[in-house]
């Protein structure tokens, strides 16, 4: 008899394989991802923005009580007619930047206007006039009331309130009573209000 020379091939059953649980899977990889960036925001959040709340009528009526204030820490620059937060005496303040270091300051009785580097400073936020109060004079206040105003300093800012009529006859404590701000006191740099 005659053997079969074809070699025997080995036949073999089609094995089911489990479903792979892709949505188990997904849930997992989106879990992560909200984890990650959950993380990452509390990491910016902390070190470099911060919040606070309006408590005061100094920046009326740019700024009311109960206002917050979202605050860029680090990496600013400060530019005219920017808000920033800063401590003085133990206390947060909000007011807005009117000069920066280098710029002369001076107040312009006759048109009741602040004058910027020898130009006058439209200033559209401000409503209301000015207070009898407003003008008292303080040592470190005396020279923005002088024809040739006060340089700011290196490495200051002179910041006034919004609110130059605070009913009541109260003024807001800032630069054209206390003088320029040095700018190591500044929290942070207004980029947000809500």
């Amino acid at each position: 008899m005659e053997q079969n020379s074809q070699p025997q091939v080995e036949k073999y059953s089609y094995i089911d394989k489990p479903k792979k649980q892709t949505g188990a899977k997904w849930l997992n990889v989106v879990l992560v991802l909200i984890i990650v960036i959950l993380a990452i925001t509390l990491i910016v959040f902390t070190t470099t923005l911060t919040t606070i709340t309006v408590d005061g009528k100094s920046m009326f009526p740019t700024l009311v009580d109960g206002d917050r204030l979202m605050l860029v820490k680090h990496s600013y620059t400060l530019e005219r007619g920017d808000i920033i937060v800063f401590t003085r005496e133990n206390r947060n303040n909000v007011k807005r930047i009117l000069g920066l270091e280098g710029d002369v300051i001076r107040f312009d009785f006759e048109n009741m206007t602040w004058v910027v580097n020898g130009e006058p400073y439209d200033e559209e936020y401000v409503d209301g006039g000015y207070s009898e109060n407003y003008f008292a004079m303080s040592p470190q206040s005396m020279e923005i009331f002088t024809q040739e105003g006060l340089t700011v300093p290196q490495g200051h800012v002179f910041v006034l309130g919004d609110n130059r009529n605070i009913q009541g006859g109260g003024i807001s404590m800032d630069s054209h009573i206390y003088g320029a701000l040095d700018t190591s006191n500044i929290i942070g740099k207004v980029i947000k209000i809500f």
